[in-house]
């Protein structure tokens, strides 16, 4: 019998030089520069933050989620799989930071309008909720400790739920932003975003029922 211990699947550790810690933080940094000149035209207010972060987050976690697929397509670019588990975990920040200013600016502190079932919104609150508790999970057990304690089977599925908190995300913007059943995005980069996160999912779908790796 091998003793040899488990990996756990697509666990990309060891130490990085300075290219990837600035690729690690350096392409956040860059969606926010984006995000902030191009769709909040460099205006700093509590809707256009709220709104600037929700997309960061968005974005990237539709990246992180992308990286699996693609490289599954372009072998050359698994190098990025080292970069999955910084971004996703600020994927979680920042959609915590955006329920948060929500909260503090919007809800003016009152709990009970996250879960009032007479909003008209209810539904697309919910969603987003649903999504920042997923992202929260995955965020948890994305520790050495955790990756020691589970099993890889375990640790992946709980992983894959990222694409889960994709999709509730992408719920949560639809309704949140529609007007009499349609979305309706009027800047550039909010489409992008959105379209973009669509594409990650259905590339996933895809993948799927691609034939397994020898």
């Amino acid at each position: 019998m091998s003793n040899k211990k488990s990996v756990h699947p697509f666990h990309y550790s060891g130490k990085k030089n300075i290219v990837h810690r600035l690729m690690d933080f350096g392409i956040p940094l860059l969606l926010f520069w984006l995000f902030f000149q191009l769709y909040n035209f460099g205006k700093i207010s509590p809707s256009e933050m709220v709104k600037t972060t929700g997309l960061l987050s968005i974005s990237l976690l539709g990246l992180t989620l992308a990286v699996g697929p693609l490289s599954r397509v372009f072998p050359a670019l698994d190098f990025l799989k080292t970069h999955r588990k910084v971004w996703g975990i600020l994927s979680f920040v920042i959609a915590f930071v955006h329920v948060s200013l929500v909260f503090i600016y919007f809800y003016k502190f009152n709990l009970y309008r996250f879960i009032d079932t007479s909003n008209p919104k209810y539904t697309g609150i919910l969603s987003g909720l649903m999504a920042l508790g997923i992202l929260a999970l995955v965020t948890l057990t994305s520790t050495k400790k955790a990756l020691e304690s589970l099993s890889p089977n375990t640790w992946k599925t709980i992983q894959t739920t990222s694409y889960l908190a994709l999709g509730l995300a992408l719920m949560h913007f639809f309704l949140m932003e529609q007007v009499d059943g349609n979305l309706v995005i009027k800047r550039l980069l909010g489409q992008i975003t959105f379209w973009f996160s669509a594409v990650v999912l259905a590339l996933r779908v895809i993948i799927f029922f691609l034939p397994s790796k020898k």
